[in-house]
């Protein structure tokens, strides 16, 4: 399966580009942290996320987060039953388009993270400004102020899916943090609570790492039915990454998937308590040396004698 990665495009960046991004992405970390990362020996998980987003394989990962795109590479991985059933791929939304949408779905754009909207009734849309709203996001780039660079590079199209309903919620979203390191496969699980904001963190024998939630809330939340199946779903579509963030539904024991994300939080977020960092940052072991997935040095295109003559006006 590692082989299907070698299909996919490598990313190349002169150095003067590399110089621009790094003092981008340098610049927005120390805003947040106080403080620089370290590009040369990265060793936390949201360091070795900044490196990624410097010296990634930004095209590979740009056809992975598509949210389009990346079902033709699941389905060749875990196969086409695993898959949410797409009602609709469209490179500009209109009204006549919700004539032939069920009563509820999902509406996504491709090309960005949270960018999409839950439509319980459409007898109760406001079509019209759904309309404009999602054409408007057509329009923009996202992840170019979080250096989050690999987004800009999907083609923009907006998504209808069928929504997925449990009890009548949207199921669980489980996020699993995928490993590929010298011990093997590792993993751990991040749940959001419904209807709120909170996170549970588990490892991989399902013991807290971190909550923000009660006890009562955790236990709910604690290794679901076919959970084993869902960690073997999560490795197979993570194979050939050092790390990367698959996200599962498990709907009465189906099991769907979600997206891929491979700069989470865009490597601006909190370490959480220091069980959950160290574990994190051992978790993760940077493949830098894995040209499918890192720039490599011997590839940074030099700039030519114009360009060092400007930068050096």
């Amino acid at each position: 399966m590692q082989s299907m990665l070698h299909t996919f495009p490598k990313q190349q960046l002169s150095s003067l580009q590399i110089l621009m991004r790094r003092w981008h992405i340098q610049q927005r970390y120390f805003r947040k942290f106080f403080e620089l990362v370290n590009f040369e020996d990265p060793q936390s998980f949201r360091e070795k996320t900044n490196y990624r987003k410097l010296y990634g394989n930004q095209p590979l990962y740009a056809q992975l987060a598509d949210k389009y795109r990346v079902r033709q590479f699941v389905e060749q991985r875990i196969g086409a039953e695993h898959l949410v059933p797409l009602l609709g791929v469209y490179d500009r939304l209109t009204p006549e388009i919700f004539d032939t949408l069920p009563h509820q779905f999902i509406i996504k754009a491709n090309h960005g993270c949270k960018w999409n909207k839950i439509v319980w009734d459409k007898s109760q849309l406001d079509i019209p400004a759904t309309v404009k709203h999602f054409n408007q996001l057509l329009r923009r780039k996202y992840g170019l102020t979080s250096g989050e660079f690999h987004y800009a590079l999907i083609e923009p199209k907006i998504v209808v899916e069928q929504l997925l309903v449990a009890d009548g919620k949207e199921p669980v979203d489980y996020s699993v943090f995928c490993f590929h390191n010298s011990r093997g496969f590792e993993f751990g699980f991040n749940v959001e609570i419904q209807d709120t904001k909170r996170h549970i963190h588990f490892d991989q024998d399902w013991n807290v790492l971190e909550a923000h939630c009660s006890p009562e809330e955790v236990e709910r939340y604690r290794r679901p039915k076919n959970h084993e199946q869902m960690v073997g779903l999560a490795e197979r579509i993570s194979r050939g990454f050092d790390f990367v963030r698959v996200d599962l539904y498990n709907l009465e024991g189906q099991i769907y998937f979600g997206e891929m994300t491979f700069t989470a939080s865009a490597g601006l977020h909190k370490h959480g308590t220091p069980k959950r960092a160290a574990l994190r940052n051992s978790q993760w072991e940077l493949d830098r040396n894995n040209p499918l997935l890192y720039l490599q040095p011997h590839t940074i295109k030099q700039p030519g004698r114009f360009a060092l003559a400007t930068r050096g006006a």
